[in-house]
């Protein structure tokens, strides 16, 4: 809690400076610019202490503090004057009005804080107390649920692998005569007559002659890709004896 000081002081200086002084302290400056004014504020603020300079208009310092002690709530309180560096300071005075203290203008700033701090100290305020930690509970973890397998009530029975039937196949219809024989070789030899002494290279080439007239374009498209490389490997090797063996 701030303590108040009523400055009576008619020079600005000195007011200014004393308002700077306590300007980040616990105390609050009340400030009255002659000794009238002074005795006016001491009962609406009704002040911790007093600081009254001894030459003022009006009332002096002096007088002011003898006001002070005769008042009948705050006689007690400290009053301090504050007396110029070529004024004279009468002690006598000084004594018989009550004064508590005096300080030299123009006064040093700490000197005048621990001037009034020794006569009007302030109450400490209470130290805060320590804030009990409260230890928090470990957040709560949710464990994961474990995995289950989810089986069905009722297994299906395994289903036995379906075989295809192999397609029925019709019964071959008897091959007719022929059927086989694309060249028509076998009519071409029944009609030949066998000879006594066996086929000679001239039946061989007759007969060849007539295999050739018999055979259609479609039969020797189909097997001239199998039959003309066969011809011609059996060519060149035939050719090939007949060099070797001239």
């Amino acid at each position: 809690m701030k303590r108040t000081i009523l400055l009576a002081d008619d020079s600005p200086t000195i007011r200014r400076l004393v308002r700077q002084t306590f300007a980040e302290g616990n105390y609050e400056i009340v400030e009255a610019s002659n000794g009238e004014a002074a005795i006016k504020r001491l009962d609406e603020v009704q002040p911790a202490i007093v600081l009254a300079d001894i030459y003022m208009p009006g009332k002096n310092g002096y007088e002011v503090c003898a006001h002070v002690r005769n008042h009948p709530t705050l006689g007690d309180i400290p009053v301090v004057l504050l007396v110029g560096a070529f004024d004279a300071f009468d002690e006598e005075v000084a004594r018989q009005s009550g004064a508590t203290a005096n300080i030299t203008k123009p006064f040093e700033p700490g000197a005048l804080i621990e001037l009034v701090k020794s006569l009007v100290p302030v109450e400490a305020e209470p130290e805060p107390e320590p804030v009990q930690m409260v230890e928090e509970e470990p957040p709560h973890v949710i464990e994961p649920a474990p995995e289950i397998e989810l089986k069905l009530e009722k297994e299906k029975p395994a289903r036995a692998p379906v075989s295809k039937a192999a397609p029925a196949v019709p019964p071959s219809a008897p091959a007719e005569p022929g059927a086989d024989d694309l060249l028509g070789l076998e009519k071409i030899f029944k009609d030949e007559p066998e000879a006594a002494g066996g086929i000679t290279e001239e039946d061989i080439d007759r007969i060849a002659d007539r295999v050739i007239q018999r055979l259609s374009a479609q039969v020797i498209e189909s097997i001239a890709w199998d039959i003309v490389p066969d011809i011609t490997e059996r060519i060149v090797r035939e050719e090939l004896k007949r060099i070797d063996e001239s």
